[in-house]
């Protein structure tokens, strides 16, 4: 393993946007015992690992498959159009929009194999908070809405519109036995509970992405 797990140079690899999404990766492959055969790439963002998939791509050594992990943000089509141009000088077709179980596509030519998972689901705009937002128990979700809901009532919120998922889950793990750890870690430790039918989705396109061995 490397000294930094979310920095990993392998020929499986899973491109990731940030730190975040490193350790909700991690942790859901613990959790439903997903094999450990590829590394995983923090890029610091979305335009950064736009730059490194087509520069992974092109290299001549190039991984045997290439994941990447992105927040679909405000607008999933648009995201999914950024990529797909990001990436239209290469043998690769791609359909007009992303699976919703994850999309995969077979390199030929010496290209790649490459799989594209917009957050959160593939189907609407959204990011990794909207994912793990499915992870909380529906009452405490409630109630951390309400919280949120008087706060912003009281002129004490500053938070834009899009990052409405980002205080729910934010302001749900402050009231945990260990307040704000981070998501991955709360996956870990069960405060996030991993069971839902999008984190098993997940789960499910990284085995078909990278295979088992």
């Amino acid at each position: 393993m490397p000294n930094d797990p979310c920095k990993s140079e392998t020929s499986r690899i899973l491109l990731v946007e940030g730190k975040d999404d490193c350790h909700v990766v991690m942790s859901l492959c613990n959790a439903y015992n997903v094999p450990e055969v590829f590394g995983l790439f923090e890029c610091g963002g979305f335009d950064q690992l736009l730059k490194r998939l087509n520069a992974l791509v092109s290299e001549p050594n190039t991984p045997e498959v290439i994941g990447a992990l992105l927040d679909a943000d405000t607008n999933l089509s648009a995201r999914w159009k950024s990529i797909t141009a990001k990436l239209s000088h290469y043998d690769y077709v791609f359909p007009a929009q992303p699976n919703v179980n994850g999309t995969i596509i077979e390199g030929d030519g010496g290209l790649p194999k490459l799989g594209i998972w917009l957050m959160p689901n593939n189907q609407i705009a959204g990011m990794l908070e909207d994912f793990c937002l499915e992870m909380i128990d529906a009452g405490a979700r409630a109630g951390a809405e309400t919280a949120i809901a008087k706060a912003e009532g009281d002129g004490l919120t500053t938070f834009i519109p899009n990052h409405r998922s980002k205080a729910i889950v934010h302001t749900f793990l402050a009231w945990q036995d260990e307040p704000g750890n981070p998501m991955g870690l709360a996956i870990t430790r069960q405060a996030l509970r991993p069971q839902t039918n999008t984190a098993r989705t997940f789960t499910e396109w990284l085995e078909l992405l990278f295979g088992s061995a």
